[in-house]
């Protein structure tokens, strides 16, 4: 069975066809950009999740005025020495 066996030019077949062309065309690019955006949010969320950690991790040492900013092993405070 053909379009035209249905009563339709081609002039209306190729109308509805320029029609789902636009469409999947239309969604395809909503779908791509909003792809991009999330791929900037991710980013930009990563950004902020490393720098709250490093200023957490800074601010633990901050109010300690021995920090220096190298680490000593305690000393042995006696016991059983190996």
């Amino acid at each position: 069975m053909t379009y035209r066996a249905r009563g339709r030019s081609i002039f209306e077949v190729v109308v509805a066809v320029a029609f789902v062309v636009f469409l999947v065309g239309f969604i395809t690019v909503l779908c791509i950009g909003n792809y991009f955006r999330a791929k900037r949010a991710q980013e930009r969320q990563r950004q902020r999740r490393m720098a709250k950690l490093a200023s957490a991790g800074n601010a633990q040492y901050s109010s300690d005025p021995s920090y220096a900013g190298s680490y000593e092993a305690p000393q042995p405070s006696g016991g059983v020495s190996a």
